[in-house]
């Protein structure tokens, strides 16, 4: 009795199959690492999240920056806000939160957030007690 076609691609398959679960199984080692990773992952993201920063106490948000945007990271570790949407620090809150656009009064209210010395050094005015302001003249 000769084989048929079916009967070789029946085999075929059943090899295809079991040659791709095999494949599909995780080595050790990686198992492993997975489980270091898993680990220590809640260990520091505890360690962030106690690390940040009080909301700011005292703010004035100048006139003509009031409808100025900014943008934060909405993450458990971040606490400021950034003029530059490709800020350094701000590109680094890839993956690990969501990023807003909103207005600076609402960043700081709503957030609790601070410049960041990276793209808005200039705006630490605004949480300096001692400044001088002008008053506006109407």
């Amino acid at each position: 009795m000769k084989p048929s076609l079916s009967t070789y691609l029946q085999g075929a398959t059943f090899i295809l199959v079991l040659s791709v679960f095999a494949a599909c199984q995780p080595t050790e080692t990686g198992q492993q690492e997975k489980t270091t990773a898993a680990t220590t992952q809640p260990a520091q993201t505890i360690t962030a999240a106690a690390a940040k920063r009080p909301a700011p106490e005292f703010f004035i948000i100048p006139e003509d920056m009031a409808r100025k945007r900014v943008w934060i990271c909405e993450d458990s570790e971040s606490d400021v806000f950034h003029v530059q949407h490709d800020c350094p620090i701000l590109v680094q809150c890839k993956g690990k939160g969501s990023f807003r656009n909103l207005i600076l009064p609402r960043a700081v209210e709503d957030y609790g957030r601070y410049n960041c010395q990276e793209c808005s050094k200039d705006l630490d005015l605004i949480f300096d007690k001692d400044a001088v302001r002008e008053i506006g003249r109407k």
